[in-house]
């Protein structure tokens, strides 16, 4: 029990530092953060599942890394948002239990697969697009 009290303020001292990295003024950096954050739980919820497959976790690295690109967000930021989300899941994870587990797979685990898919998808048809034709 003592060790889930300091896990929770270990949370929570990384939530209030994400809360502070926020720069007023940069819209869109913040938005392309909540982006990033929320790739990572999706990533992470597929984890979970079990479904990360290799296509699944090379659809997440390609979004990631279009996310990073756009956003010019520091390294750093980026990796507290990613760590952000992946706290997310591991939190939502553990507030559904292992019974729970059985509706958050077939629903948000199915969705988080299909988007990283399509966004595979649609990055390797733009790629074959920009190929030389023969």
């Amino acid at each position: 029990m003592q060790m889930r009290a300091h896990n929770f303020g270990i949370l929570s001292s990384v939530a209030i530092a994400l809360l502070c990295l926020g720069h007023p003024g940069h819209a869109e950096s913040g938005s392309r953060g909540a982006e990033i954050k929320k790739v990572a739980y999706m990533y992470s919820v597929t984890e979970y599942c079990g479904l990360n497959t290799f296509e699944v976790y090379d659809g997440y690295r390609r979004e990631m890394r279009h996310l990073t690109r756009e956003g010019r967000l520091p390294e750093s930021t980026v990796r507290w948002l990613r760590i952000d989300g992946i706290v997310a899941a591991d939190l939502e994870f553990e507030n559904r239990g292992l019974g729970g587990i059985r509706n958050w797979c077939p629903t948000e685990g199915l969705d988080a697969v299909r988007h990283f898919l399509a966004f595979r998808d649609a990055q390797l048809l733009a790629e074959r697009d920009q190929l030389p034709s023969p």
